[in-house]
C-alpha cells in the first residue's frame, strides 16, 4: 500500500522524505519575504498536458498507463503539464515554487520555468531544485511554468493540488549568457526514433513520416506543435539538411544538455561541451560505461530523428553521424510561434497549412538556407496566383507575422506579402527585398486578427523578370 503525503515544497521536487514542520514554515516564509516580489497561482484549468495527466477533485493526477516506452527504455516515466505564458508587472530573474502535492517516496514533482527575451525568443527551461529557486538566464517580465511529474516504477504518479510561485529580481548571475553570438554546432551520432503511434514527451502523437527530433534534456523541449527550440541537421554523406523542432526527450539520458558549457550543463559537467554522455559512456567508459539510469548504452547517440526527417529529408538509411546546429543558442534564427512551412508534410493542418494557386509554383532546394526541407519559387508576372499561408487562431488576438526566404540575385526586390483577416479584410501589403536578409526571420508587421482562419499571401504580381520565394511564415 502506498503511503501518500501532502507537503508544501519550496523548490518543486517531491522526494522520499516528508519535510518537518519547520521546513514548511520556511517555505511559506519565503512568500512573505519581500513586498517587491511578484506572486501568483497557476490554475490547472488553463494548462495543457498529455492524456496521462488528469484533472481531478483532488488536483492534477499523473496516471501513465498508456505511455509508450522508448527503445532504450525509461527508468522513470515523466508527464509534463504546461501553463500559459504569464506577463508580470515587473521583471524577475528568480522564481521560487511552492507546491501542495501528494507523492510516495519513489514519485516526484519538478517545476520548470523559462523567460522570454524582448525579441520574442524563449530561454531554455530551468528546473527548480528541492529547497532552491530557479535562476533564469536573464531578467524579464514574461515567464512560463511547466510541471514535470515523475511516476514510480509501477507507473503510479503523484497528485499536485496547488502551484504557487514567487518571482523576484535578485541580480544574481545565473552563470550563463542568454544567447551566444553564433549558434552552437556539434557532430553527434543520430538514431531513428520511429515509434509511430506513440506519444512524445510534449504530447505529440507520432505519425508516419513525421518530422521532429529528440534531445536528451527537456531544457530544450518545445511545446506540442511548437517551434521554440529547433535544430538544423545535416548529413554529410548525402549533403542534405533539414530544420525541425525538438518534440521529445532522449535518447538514453534526460538531463544531458550537452550543447551547454559546464557552468550551465545540468549533469556530466566534467565532459567536454558538445559531447553527449551516452557517447562518452559508449566510447570511453565514462560513468562506468553507464547512462543516467545505470544502463549500458547500445550506441553513442546524442539525437533521435523522426522518420520523415531521417529517411526523406536527410536521405539516411541507417544510424550515423550528423552535424547538428542548435538554433535557439543564437539570436534571430529560432521561431517562437506557430510556423507554417511551404511543405504541408511539416504542418499541423488543424493549425496552419499552405495552399497554392496556378501551376507555376515549383519546389526547390537550389539555394541553401531554406526553412525545413525545401522552398517554393515562382516567376513574377502580371497575375496574382498566390501562395497562401493559412493560420488558425482559437480566439481574437494581436499577432506579429514573420517571413523566411532564401536570398539570391534573381529574387524580386518587391515581393508582395498580403495580410488578410478571417472576414476577408485586407490588413496590409508588405513588399520585401528577397535578394537580401535570407535564411532568417524577417518581421512583416503586427496586426489584430479575429478568431478563425486568417491568411498571409505571397503574390506573383510584381515587376517581371525575377522570382518570388514562399518558404515559411511565423505567427507569434
Amino acid at each position: 500500500m502506498t503511503m501518500m503525503w501532502g507537503v508544501a515544497l519550496a523548490g518543486g521536487s517531491a522526494f522520499a522524505e516528508s519535510p518537518q514542520p519547520s521546513d514548511m514554515a520556511v517555505a511559506r516564509g519565503a512568500l512573505a519575504a519581500s513586498a517587491s516580489t511578484s506572486r501568483w497561482t497557476e490554475e490547472f484549468a488553463t494548462g495543457e498536458g498529455t492524456g496521462e495527466l488528469v484533472r481531478t477533485q483532488e488536483g492534477l493526477l499523473f496516471e501513465p498507463y498508456a505511455v509508450m516506452r522508448r527503445p532504450e527504455g525509461l527508468s522513470r516515466l515523466i508527464g509534463l503539464y504546461t501553463f500559459p505564458a504569464r506577463r508580470l508587472e515587473q521583471p524577475v530573474d528568480t522564481i521560487r515554487p511552492l507546491l501542495q502535492a501528494s507523492a510516495s517516496p519513489e514519485m516526484g514533482v519538478e517545476v520548470d520555468v523559462r523567460v522570454r527575451a524582448p525579441d520574442g525568443a524563449w530561454s531554455e527551461w530551468r528546473t527548480a531544485s528541492a529547497g532552491e529557486a530557479a535562476r533564469l538566464p536573464r531578467a524579464g517580465t514574461e515567464v512560463q511554468v511547466r510541471l514535470a511529474l515523475l511516476a514510480d516504477e509501477r507507473g503510479r504518479g503523484p497528485v499536485v493540488r496547488e502551484v504557487r510561485l514567487e518571482g523576484s529580481l535578485e541580480g544574481v548571475p545565473s552563470g550563463e549568457e542568454f544567447q551566444s553570438l553564433a549558434a552552437l554546432s556539434y557532430r553527434v551520432f543520430a538514431t531513428r526514433e520511429g515509434l509511430v503511434g506513440g506519444t512524445t514527451a510534449n504530447g505529440h502523437v507520432i505519425k508516419s513520416n513525421d518530422r521532429f527530433v529528440a534531445l536528451p534534456s527537456r531544457r530544450a523541449l518545445a511545446s506540442n506543435g511548437g517551434s521554440e527550440y529547433q535544430v538544423k541537421v545535416c548529413y554529410p554523406k548525402t549533403g542534405k539538411c533539414t530544420t525541425t523542432s525538438v518534440w521529445d526527450v532522449g535518447p538514453w539520458n534526460t538531463k544531458d544538455d550537452y550543447w551547454n558549457p559546464s557552468s550551465v550543463r545540468e549533469m556530466w559537467k566534467t565532459l567536454p561541451q558538445g559531447k553527449p554522455e551516452a557517447q562518452a559512456a559508449y566510447q570511453d567508459g565514462f560513468n562506468g560505461g553507464l547512462d543516467q539510469f545505470g544502463r549500458r548504452p547500445a550506441n553513442p547517440a546524442g539525437i533521435d530523428i523522426a522518420d520523415g526527417a531521417f529517411w526523406t529529408d536527410l536521405g539516411m538509411s541507417n544510424n550515423d553521424w550528423v552535424d547538428v546546429t542548435y538554433l535557439w543558442t543564437s539570436g534571430g534564427t529560432t521561431p517562437t510561434g506557430l510556423v507554417i512551412d511551404s511543405n504541408n508534410a511539416n504542418n499541423d493542418s488543424t493549425r496552419g497549412y499552405i495552399q497554392l494557386s496556378g501551376t507555376s509554383w515549383a519546389s526547390s532546394t537550389n539555394v541553401a538556407g531554406y526553412f525545413g526541407s525545401n522552398y517554393l519559387a515562382s516567376p513574377t508576372a502580371a497575375v496574382s496566383e498566390p501562395a497562401t499561408f493559412w493560420f488558425y487562431l482559437p480566439t481574437a488576438a494581436t499577432r506579429t507575422i514573420d517571413a523566411w526566404w532564401t536570398a539570391a540575385s534573381d529574387r524580386s526586390t518587391t515581393a508582395p506579402f498580403i495580410v488578410w483577416d478571417v472576414n476577408g479584410t485586407q490588413l496590409a501589403t508588405v513588399k520585401v527585398n528577397q535578394q537580401a536578409n535570407g535564411s532568417r526571420w524577417n518581421t512583416l508587421g503586427t496586426w489584430s486578427f479575429p478568431a478563425g482562419w486568417n491568411k498571409v499571401q505571397l503574390s506573383r504580381w510584381t515587376t517581371a523578370g525575377s522570382y518570388v520565394i514562399a518558404d515559411a511564415i511565423q505567427v507569434r
